[in-house]
């Protein structure tokens, strides 16, 4: 079976969850036989490539075409975000290239939710895996601009304005949205939510890897039916556990991810500033982050005079069972919508606990008690309570049972049952 994989941003240049999760569902392809192929939009967007470009740039063995384009192409920044239709006949010419028998669509921030029909009427199967809000929301988090959880676009997106364009709060939408004046901006923010929920209807399969998600999707209009619901899995070597005996004295915590403030390590931070338990807290990341360098440094500044809190930087892949097996628990203090953050399978993994934001598809892995702990998102006195009572009681940990997670290979099943539309073996 030949595959097309899309995403809008990949390795060695991008490397968060969901090129993770691309990348692992791509390797499983291979294993089973299958001929995959990943197109991904290049990061540079200005005059030192020509307007539009086409280049083989494969990664770690998986064949990669990346895709680059000039912004001021599409000079209206709203619409660029999701629709751009120059790009149209550059992927049609990959599609012909490649001719696969389906196309995956992991991402298409800035290449354009247009791209699913142009995929369908090649003749290729299309399937879509929701990694994120981000066919709902502008801002792709559902956090409004004052940090409160959004629901979904209100007022078929005019409530989008305040929250993520206030500048075009006082314009009236023109009839066109194909320049960067005010009014054009508006005309693209308004006409995005029906735009997005029209190309992603037009999908053969839809996937998404939480029940929650799946729900607020359905609750803005997309046909519960459409959407099937497959959890994330990790790949055979993403983790291979190292024996260790928890809890160790004093109690050792961990963040790992994105230093953002939806990812909320500050939370962690307020929360062992508060408490004088017998705890460490070690921050993984990346610390040089610019869409987040004021956050992360006034985060830092906070924990500067207490020894007990660390900030280790970003970790190699080939790191990350012995990061786990230095942590005695993972602390995930999101306040956005997460669905299954990787570190939380990897967590489990590795026989580690997980003390989580009671949000989102967290609920739906973490059973309190069982795995781990739960507490109200947001709230930093409930954290650090939480923090304490698993401190103040090192026979918690011996009554939890970390069951590991799925397989990609398990998902890659469900994908490739998708992939065919009548289950006859095409390969």
């Amino acid at each position: 079976m030949r595959l097309l994989y899309v995403v809008h941003q990949f390795f060695p240049d991008c490397h968060s969850g969901t090129e993770q999760y691309c990348l692992a569902v791509a390797r499983a392809a291979q294993r089973h036989g299958d001929e995959v192929t990943v197109l991904s939009l290049h990061p540079c967007h200005e005059d030192e490539m020509p307007p539009v470009r086409l280049f083989d740039q494969p990664y770690d063995g998986v064949p990669v075409v990346r895709l680059n384009h000039w912004r001021r192409m599409n000079p209206n920044d709203v619409l660029r975000d999701y629709e751009n239709r120059h790009l149209d006949g550059w992927f049609q010419a990959v599609l012909d290239e490649v001719r696969p028998d389906a196309v995956h669509f992991f991402h298409l921030r800035q290449l354009g939710s247009n791209l699913i029909a142009v995929a369908r009427r090649s003749g290729a199967r299309t399937v879509v895996n929701l990694m994120d809000f981000w066919y709902l929301c502008p801002r792709f988090t559902l956090l409004r601009r004052d940090g409160t959880l959004c629901g979904g676009p209100p007022d078929g997106g005019r409530g989008c304005v305040a929250c993520e364009y206030p500048e075009l709060a006082d314009h009236a939408p023109a009839t066109s949205s194909a320049d960067d004046s005010p009014a054009a901006r508006l005309r693209a923010l308004l006409d995005r939510p029906s735009r997005q929920l029209e190309n992603l209807a037009g999908a053969d399969a839809i996937i998404a890897p939480s029940r929650f998600l799946a729900g607020v999707f359905a609750d803005n209009g997309l046909p519960r039916d459409r959407m099937t619901v497959v959890p994330y899995g990790l790949a055979p070597d993403r983790i291979v556990p190292i024996p260790a005996t928890r809890p160790r004295a004093p109690l050792r915590l961990a963040f790992c991810g994105v230093l953002s403030p939806w990812k909320a390590p500050h939370l962690a931070v307020e929360a062992v500033l508060g408490t004088d338990a017998a705890i460490e807290l070690t921050v993984h990341g990346r610390t040089a982050e610019p869409m987040f360098q004021d956050y992360i440094d006034r985060t830092m500044a906070r924990a500067a005079d207490d020894p007990r809190i660390r900030f280790a930087g970003a970790y190699a892949a080939a790191d990350t069972p012995r990061v786990f097996a230095e942590m005695d628990l993972l602390i995930v203090p999101s306040t956005w919508y997460e669905n299954t953050p990787f570190v939380v399978l990897e967590a489990f993994a590795a026989g580690v606990p997980v003390l989580a934001s009671a949000l989102g598809g967290l609920r739906e892995v973490i059973r309190h008690d069982e795995n781990g702990a739960l507490f109200p998102a947001g709230d930093i006195d409930a954290l650090r309570r939480a923090i304490e009572r698993i401190a103040a009681e090192p026979s918690w940990f011996g009554h939890l049972r970390m069951k590991p997670p799925a397989g990609i290979a398990d998902n890659y099943d469900v994908f490739r049952a998708a992939y065919r539309p009548t289950g006859a073996d095409r390969s």
